[in-house]
């Protein structure tokens, strides 16, 4: 398996592992170093620091300037995309001949590129980014954001074609799956990795209900704003962490006394959070995309309650409580944060969660990218 090299090309740092598609990328990383692969890593530098992490896990790591700015804007080819088009990668692609990896659309620049004719290509596709930059119209409050968002989603849903070009796409979740199956036949269910061998939740009743995620994301925010509508006549505490929250929420956290802001907590706070939580809430508008966030809680936290949108197709609705509107929402925590989380818990988790594990999904890539 030593023989085994593979070029992976990233949106961006995957270190820390900090949000969804970092996390996926990093313990993937892990996995398929577990697995005796050698990697070549490409990424783009884009508000985040090198890593010297990553040398663990990969022989070799390249950065490169993402091209921001009105210039990348004034393409048919999405801003994503056309932003990460760099000269360097493509040399480094052409100079060492071995299978490439796109970790999401974002790095597609040079997919079937004519002097990586005959290389072995697939794409990981974190999301159906038309859907997602969509949702980001609904959700989005800065008109100048929402005219961005519309135009990229246009452009995106056209671009959606390339992933006809890879060997084979490799989709986050079944709902995802379902959808690039008609642009590629050779569409590949890959659950999202994320670093857990076995559930470590605790026993007991915790102290507060949690929310977490990367609060800069508009759709994380009005989340956020939903559950305090939602907990702030409550009698226990709510706990909102993630990464940089905006000046509004943060406002509105002061004004219930029973609610709090975790301001970007590191990898380790965020955990220890999860395990310590009652109850982890789990909101979601939309059914694309990774799951992480529900994964990670399942594994590490105590009760959870998710919309029917974070469930879609997971096979993990058992697991936890459903919630539709504010009053399952209300009735649903008050529930949890009440009842202890109990072994029968954790027995039930680890039979349901066996098919998400991170070295089964190292192995089914590898097997497919290197057949």
């Amino acid at each position: 398996m030593s023989s085994q090299k593979l070029h992976i090309i990233c949106s961006a740092i995957p270190s820390p592992p900090d949000y969804g598609g970092a996390i996926d990328v990093y313990y993937k990383l892990k996995a398929l170093h577990e697995l005796g692969v050698e990697i070549i890593l490409h990424c783009f530098e884009y508000k985040r620091r090198r890593a010297d992490e990553l040398k663990k896990y990969c022989t070799e790591i390249y950065y490169y300037h993402r091209k921001t700015g009105l210039l990348s804007q004034f393409s048919f080819i999405p801003y994503i995309i056309k932003s990460r088009q760099s000269i360097a990668l493509l040399h480094r692609l052409v100079k060492e001949d071995f299978p490439i990896l796109f970790e999401g659309m974002h790095t597609t620049a040079f997919l079937q590129h004519p002097d990586l004719a005959g290389r072995k290509q697939w794409i990981r596709a974190h999301n159906i980014e038309h859907y997602y930059y969509n949702s980001l119209v609904k959700t989005e409050k800065s008109l100048y954001k929402k005219i961005y968002y519309k135009i990229e989603a246009f452009k995106l849903s056209r671009y959606n074609s390339i992933h006809a070009l890879a060997d084979g796409v490799f989709a986050i979740s079944q709902f995802d799956a379902t959808f690039f199956e008609k642009i590629n036949k050779k569409t590949i269910l890959i659950n999202a990795f994320h670093g857990y061998t076995h559930v470590t939740s605790k026993i007991g009743i915790g102290e507060y209900a949690l929310y977490h995620g990367d609060l800069s994301v508009a759709e994380n925010n009005r989340s956020a704003e939903f559950l305090i509508d939602i907990c702030k006549n409550l009698p226990f505490n709510l706990i909102i962490a993630g990464k940089t929250p905006k000046r509004k929420l943060k406002k509105l956290v002061k004004r219930n006394n029973n609610i709090y802001l975790v301001d970007d907590p590191n990898t380790i706070e965020m955990e220890d959070l999860i395990q310590n939580a009652g109850v982890i809430l789990l909101p979601a508008t939309q059914k694309t995309g990774l799951r992480l966030k529900l994964l990670v809680s399942l594994f590490s936290g105590r009760h959870c309650i998710a919309s029917p949108e974070m469930l879609v197709d997971t096979g993990l609705e058992k697991l936890c409580h459903i919630a539709e509107n504010k009053e399952e929402w209300k009735q649903s925590i008050q529930i949890c944060m009440k009842t202890p989380f109990t072994n029968i818990h954790i027995v039930q988790r680890e039979k349901l969660l066996k098919n998400y594990m991170d070295i089964d999904n190292a192995r089914k890539l590898t097997t497919l990218i290197f057949e």
